[in-house]
């Protein structure tokens, strides 16, 4: 049985391969989401501690770990990597592409939300912010939003906008949908909120990164871009589908 985490576009992905290999797997994500399954897929919700994943992977005679969660699922990296270790299987990390870093005046990088609301305070004071960070973010970035008139993006969900509003954010500030796929829609949303300043994750092209730095610099908008957070080395890298049906082939079949 192999072991998928998903809730991303790399995660169907994996899904893809494995029915086409017609392999078992149990497919988890943090929260309950509409996945298509095939015949060979099982799928449970909900974050695992260290001892909740051990004994799972035990339970279920996990053999191998398809890691397919956003890049920010940094409390699952290391949870994963420390059961991998312990129960001696391998973890195939299904990688997605990122754009280029780009050396410009109007791109900032920044390693944490730490740094990235320091910057905020310190050079956008006063501007019109939209946050593409995810509703997780708010909070980290309440002493500037509190003064300053700040926009979030946020997915159409229910369990979203509930933790929004537990933050206190203003209800007629969130924008609720997925993130634009074209340039055109994006470059429409900063105009018409009047954006000066963008903050979003590093989160690949899945993520529309590319478009929304293009947006930005279309429209003449600084954005600030927090950088993925580095994996575990003991993670196997795997750049595409085709380089998983292969290594799955060969590992497990």
């Amino acid at each position: 049985m192999i072991l998928v985490f998903g809730g991303t576009t790399e995660g169907k992905q994996a899904i893809e391969v494995l029915e086409a290999l017609q392999l078992p797997y149990i497919y988890s994500s943090k929260t309950a989401i509409d996945v298509a399954l095939g015949p060979c897929g099982q799928s449970r919700f909900g974050a695992f501690s260290v001892e909740g994943l051990t004994q799972f992977i035990s339970k279920k005679n996990i053999t191998s770990i398809v890691h397919a969660s956003h890049p920010f699922a940094e409390e699952l990296h290391k949870t994963v990597a420390v059961v991998a270790e312990k129960c001696k299987i391998p973890v195939y990390r299904l990688q997605r592409a990122y754009p280029e870093r780009i050396q410009n005046t109007m791109i900032y990088y920044v390693h944490n939300y730490a740094e990235a609301l320091d910057l905020l305070n310190e050079k956008f004071t006063g501007k019109t912010l939209l946050g593409l960070t995810g509703v997780q973010t708010i909070e980290k970035f309440e002493s500037f939003w509190k003064n300053n008139l700040s926009y979030f993006r946020i997915l159409d969900r229910e369990s979203s906008k509930d933790i929004a509003l537990q933050s206190n954010f203003p209800e007629s500030q969130l924008i609720l949908g997925y993130p634009n796929t074209t340039i055109e829609a994006e470059v429409a949303l900063f105009q018409q909120k009047k954006i000066e300043v963008v903050i979003t994750k590093e989160s690949g092209n899945s993520g529309a990164l590319s478009v929304k730095m293009e947006a930005a610099k279309q429209c003449n908008i600084p954005i600030i871009i927090i950088k993925k957070p580095a994996l575990p080395t003991s993670f196997q890298l795997v750049k595409s589908k085709l380089d998983l049906i292969e290594i799955l082939k060969i590992t497990v079949q």
